[in-house]
């Protein structure tokens, strides 16, 4: 009976449209998008056609103009999810204007291109990284010969097996 009493205002608001998501980047002081309830089938529409999609890595740091690209090639949903944004707003509590609906969706593109943004950073930051430690060993690594212990102990024991061998064919007519 408590759970019911406790439960029933949530499901009051999920059915009225009124509440509230949030999409987070994984830098949450970059970007949070809020928009009501009511539209999130078409938000996840066009996300879905934003992040469905083949990437090439090609060893250069192109995740963004690659994601700009999924905005491109979206721009027909983004359109359709709009339209019946609007529609589904018109009659709903909510106070999202059209304007601010193509705001919402423009703002969600742009975060999918920041993700990209995000990615390429990332690529150079550990070229960088791996291009440094490189140098590094480059610069302190021994120049000249360096015989290991373990190779010196390999080369000692060829030596002393063809010194035999050689012995034994001068002792040999």
């Amino acid at each position: 009976m408590i759970v019911a009493t406790v439960l029933a205002p949530l499901f009051i608001l999920q059915a009225a449209g009124e509440a509230l998501l949030a999409v987070k980047n994984d830098n949450p002081e970059t970007w949070t998008v809020e928009y009501p309830r009511l539209i999130q089938p078409y938000v996840a529409d066009y996300r879905r056609c934003l992040t469905v999609a083949n990437r090439r890595i090609a060893g250069t740091a192109d995740f963004e103009a690659q994601h700009a690209a999924d905005v491109a090639r979206c721009a027909e949903v983004k359109a359709k999810a709009i339209a019946a944004s609007n529609t589904d707003l018109a009659g709903a509590k909510t106070t999202l204007t059209p304007e601010q609906v193509d705001t919402l969706f423009d703002n969600i593109g742009k975060i999918h291109i920041a993700r990209g943004r995000d990615l390429d950073q990332q690529f150079l930051a550990r070229m960088a990284g791996a291009a440094n430690a490189s140098d590094t060993y480059e610069a302190e690594r021994p120049k000249g010969l360096v015989i290991e212990l373990r190779d010196a102990s390999v080369v000692k024991a060829r030596t002393d097996a063809s010194a035999a061998a050689a012995e034994a064919s001068k002792d040999t007519p």
